[in-house]
């Protein structure tokens, strides 16, 4: 949510020429704003606990998050991760704030970085082929661990708040997925970004209607933000 307004804005990095495009939920506005280089992996959120989403991209080549943080335009950079890791950023431990953290795909794990314990942990969820989804589905508070399986067109959601394993279809194959709280009732919704149309698809949580945007172009990295989990 880079405008505060508690409703995930939907936006694109484009690697072409590394700029973050955004259309802000409170106003319809579009913006642009230059942050990373080609090469780079989106991974905005509120890292600095304003309420106000920071762009912030992962660079496989050196394994480094770069963050520009909202509250004071500060630039801020940290090692974690390495080159094939998927960055999966979320408050994991409900501080407000979010935590470093990847998906290594090779083993189907999650790495984070507490935020405010700075302790590693490490946690098995997925399978080979599937990608990262996090978002806190359940309200909680705390990111969920959550994968879209293209070749089946589902999601999995291990919620926070049980431990059960949720599944939806939703989604086909070379969609992108792309969580949010686009309905702005505390809950991630069940997203995706489809490159060959530039078109964004989403269920509400709040009351399970379907909807879609057209944001965005072919090549483009869904890149949408939000400031809860």
């Amino acid at each position: 949510d880079f405008d505060g307004d508690n409703i995930t804005d939907i936006g694109v990095f484009r690697p072409s020429n590394g700029t973050w495009y955004r259309l802000n939920s409170i106003d319809n506005t579009f913006t642009g704003v230059q942050f990373g280089q080609n090469g780079d992996i989106p991974a905005a959120g509120d890292y600095d606990g304003d309420a106000k989403a920071d762009l912030v991209v992962f660079r496989p080549s050196n394994g480094t998050w770069y963050r520009l943080n909202s509250f004071d335009n500060s630039f801020f950079a940290i090692q974690f991760g390495q080159n094939g890791d998927v960055p999966t950023p979320g408050d994991y431990d409900a501080d407000g704030k979010y935590d470093v953290a990847v998906f290594r795909p090779s083993n189907s794990t999650w790495y984070r970085l507490g935020s405010s314990s700075a302790l590693f942990v490490g946690r098995q969820f997925g399978t080979n082929g599937d990608i990262p989804a996090q978002g806190d589905f359940d309200g909680d508070g705390k990111s969920d661990f959550a994968v879209y399986r293209p070749s089946a067109g589902a999601w999995f959601i291990l919620r926070s708040t049980n431990s059960v394993v949720q599944s939806t279809a939703f989604g086909t194959i070379g969609d992108v997925p792309s969580v949010g709280d686009y309905d702005g009732d505390g809950r991630s919704d069940i997203a995706v970004f489809r490159p060959s149309n530039g078109t964004w698809y989403y269920i509400n949580s709040s009351n399970g209607a379907n909807g879609s945007v057209q944001f965005g172009a072919n090549g483009d990295l869904s890149a949408p933000a939000y400031d809860a989990p």
